[in-house]
């Protein structure tokens, strides 16, 4: 396999990078990661954005893979990453014409969610479909060493406020998991999604980070949608996070047909790796 991952210098892409078993590896990204450097990948820099780089980019690679992601719009906008981003790959595997495999990194919830987040990659995944070589994965909250969700979660518990919402479920999945599935399914067409069923709120994960840290945990506020409302205005009062960062982290992420336990029978535990992480 010969491999690009666009968005491969974050989080997640620098994980693909190394977990999909290539034997050659290139990342598209506008910042280079010393960790890949030093593995031997190749850096090619530039935007998704960019039309012809991206073009040019993917010419001699079998597999590309569209990693790409931003949580807020204080330097891009979503419609740019995701519309326009996955536009130019498909542009440039219709261009080439031989079967160059798409796989895009997507979210649960892009059918509902009204955040510009999941609208935006709702949209995306009509573009991916274009290809037949394609296949769409579906994440939850993904978690794992330097995973943002433990410093969002931080902050939440680290608040002072006596109520937090007690709805959604963050079905929680490792990245090292998540990328597993991705390497166990190299004929997979389609769309699929991967969470896990641990059923945990964001109010419960960030009562346990607050008992880690030997402070009182709040109460969860879940009798009426009026009431978790109210707990979340309040949350969002404090601008902790942004007001669609706190949203997203009350939805419910489960999916019963999840992949994840056909490709990880034991997945890792994410309760667990709360208690380490401390206000």
């Amino acid at each position: 396999m010969k491999l690009i991952v666009f968005g491969g210098s974050g989080y997640l892409g620098s994980r693909i990078c190394k977990g999909l078993g290539a034997e050659q590896v290139s990342y598209y990204s506008r910042t280079r990661n010393n960790e890949l450097d030093a593995a031997g990948y190749k850096w090619i820099e530039g935007s998704i954005t960019e039309k012809e780089k991206v073009i040019e980019s993917i010419k001699d690679y079998d597999t590309i893979v569209d990693s790409v992601g931003i949580w807020n719009e204080t330097e891009q906008k979503h419609s740019d990453v995701n519309i326009t981003g996955v536009k130019n790959i498909v542009e440039g595997i219709k261009k080439y014409d031989t079967d160059q495999r798409l796989i895009y990194v997507s979210h649960i919830n892009i059918d509902f969610a009204p955040q510009e987040h999941f609208r935006t990659r709702r949209i995306t995944e009509g573009n991916v479909n274009l290809i037949k070589n394609s296949m769409v994965i579906r994440a939850s909250n993904l978690f794992g060493d330097g995973a943002r969700i433990y410093q969002d979660l931080a902050r939440i518990a680290g608040s002072e406020l006596k109520e937090l919402p007690g709805s959604g479920n963050l079905a929680p999945v490792h990245v090292d998991d998540f990328v597993q599935v991705m390497a166990k399914s190299p004929q997979f067409r389609g769309s699929m999604n991967v969470c896990s069923r641990e059923n945990i709120t964001m109010g419960e994960a960030a009562n346990l980070i607050r008992e880690n840290s030997g402070r009182k945990p709040a109460v969860l506020v879940s009798k009426s949608a009026k009431s978790i409302r109210k707990s979340a205005d309040k949350l969002k009062e404090l601008n902790l996070l942004d007001s669609d960062r706190i949203e997203m982290l009350m939805l419910n992420y489960y999916r019963e047909n999840t992949s994840l336990y056909r490709h990880v029978p034991e997945p890792r535990n994410f309760r667990e790796t709360l208690k380490q992480v401390k206000i």
